[in-house]
Formats: C-alpha cells, sequence, structure tokens
C-alpha cells in the first residue's frame, strides 16, 4: 500500500475489478463447501465504528453464534490473505465454520463472495453520518495509542497493515491530512453505495440503530426480544476499561 496514493489500491479492494474471474470459484466453492459449513445467516456489511459491537452483542440475544473480526482477531489473516494477497477463498470463507453472523473488518468486503456462496443468507448496512464516523474513528485509534498493552500488541500487532485500521480504504485516523480524511471519508460512501447497489433489496436491510429492534428482528423473521436493545461500545467506556483491562484484552 503506498500512503501517498492509497486511491488505487481501495478502490481495487472496495469496486472488486476481478469479479467476473471470481464468479466460478464462488460457484465452485459453493457446491464443494456448504455440505460441511452451517448455513450462514447474516452479514453485517457497515464500516467499523457503526455499531458492530452492538450488532455481534443483538446478534447473541437472537439466538446467534456471531464473530467479530475485532474481539476474535484471529480469523483476520485468512480473509485478508484473499482479499489483498491472492489468497484461498476457500481459508476465507471457511473462518465462518460454527459461526452463522458476522461483522466488522474486512468481513464488510466480504459480501459477493458470502451473497454467492449461501444463496439463504441476508445482509443488514449499519450506517453512520460520514463526518461523525470518521471522528468516532479517531476518537478509538487516539484512545488506542495510549492504551499500551502487551495483550493487545499480540492480538494486532502481527497482523500485516492493510487487515486492519481501514487502510484498504485509503484510511489513516492519527496525524491525517484533509486529503487522507477525503479519500477515506469517499471510500467509505463508495462502500455504502456499492453495497446497496449489489445486493437485491430483499436480503439488505439498512438500518441506523435507533431504530431498535423491530425493524431488525422484521428483517430476520423473529420475534422482538424481552431485553433492551444493546448499546455497546468498549471504546467510548474507556474509564471503565482502563479499570478493567481484561476486558477489552479478552475480548
Amino acid at each position: 500500500i503506498s500512503r501517498s496514493n492509497p486511491t488505487a489500491f481501495s478502490f481495487h479492494v472496495s469496486e472488486h475489478p476481478a469479479m467476473g474471474c471470481r464468479s466460478a470459484t464462488f460457484l465452485s466453492w459453493s457446491l464443494f463447501r456448504l455440505v460441511t459449513l452451517d448455513a450462514f445467516k447474516l452479514l453485517d456489511v457497515g464500516a467499523p465504528r457503526t455499531g458492530t459491537q452492538s450488532f455481534y452483542d443483538a446478534m447473541k440475544i437472537l439466538n446467534l453464534n456471531p464473530v467479530h473480526s475485532g474481539y476474535q482477531s484471529e480469523v483476520r489473516p485468512a480473509l485478508c490473505e484473499y482479499l489483498f494477497r491472492n489468497g484461498s477463498l476457500d481459508d476465507a470463507l471457511g473462518v465462518l465454520d460454527g459461526f452463522d453472523a458476522a461483522m466488522d473488518e474486512p468481513f464488510m468486503l466480504m459480501y459477493e463472495e458470502i451473497m454467492a456462496a449461501f444463496p439463504e443468507a441476508k445482509f443488514v448496512l449499519t450506517i453512520s453520518d460520514a463526518e461523525s464516523w470518521f471522528d468516532n474513528y479517531v476518537e478509538m485509534e487516539r484512545f488506542l495509542a495510549t492504551y499500551h498493552s502487551q495483550a493487545l500488541h499480540e492480538k494486532y500487532g502481527a497482523l500485516p497493515p492493510e487487515c486492519k485500521a481501514l487502510t484498504f480504504w485509503g484510511c489513516w485516523f492519527l496525524n491525517s491530512t484533509q486529503e487522507d480524511k477525503d479519500i477515506c471519508l469517499r471510500n467509505y460512501r463508495r462502500h455504502n453505495q456499492r453495497v446497496q447497489e449489489i445486493i437485491p433489496p430483499e436480503r439488505l436491510l439498512v438500518y441506523n440503530w435507533s431504530d431498535g429492534w423491530a425493524p431488525l428482528a422484521h428483517f430476520l423473521d423473529v420475534a422482538i426480544p424481552a431485553e433492551t436493545f444493546p448499546h455497546e461500545d468498549k471504546v467510548n467506556g474507556k474509564e471503565q476499561l482502563l479499570g478493567n483491562q481484561s476486558a477489552w484484552e479478552t475480548s
């Protein structure tokens, strides 16, 4: 990735220009692997910091078994090898084995592959105002930059640079220039737009967390839970987090 010209790389990732040559791979994967994987049900195609932690908790309340790549970072290497380094699609989709919902980066880039491999799967696009989203991410990165932890370093330090902090969209949240921010926001908006162009409307819910349970439960054809809708954010609860470091380090 070139910091001086990340747009070309991020365009490649977000636009999937090689989708035509991947279609046969999708089909062969569908025929080969569906017999060994439980049916995957739901992918959050929203960017990190659009409510993926709340989404994770909501899925557990709905009795699904979700995987959040921020909490379970061990799933990221296979996904990133496929997306950015011509790795194995079989290995990438294999990380879903045993799970029926997924969220956070880079899962949100896998919607075409998952749409082809799991014809019954549905998708939720969690949205946020772009400027507010960027500021929220900056706050998280500043916090993490000052929260030095051996456990966090071991968890994320070994990941390739394109596999964290949305660098594949040309995002640089610490010491970013206005140009950096513009590139990041352009790719954030482009992703949200393309998701809505590619995924059939009957399989996609564009969702704002302020809407609560009703639209999500209706979309998934489940009863509205009696529990209060979750609003989880480990970073914005940082004062409590610093008093209980294991809350983040073992997530």
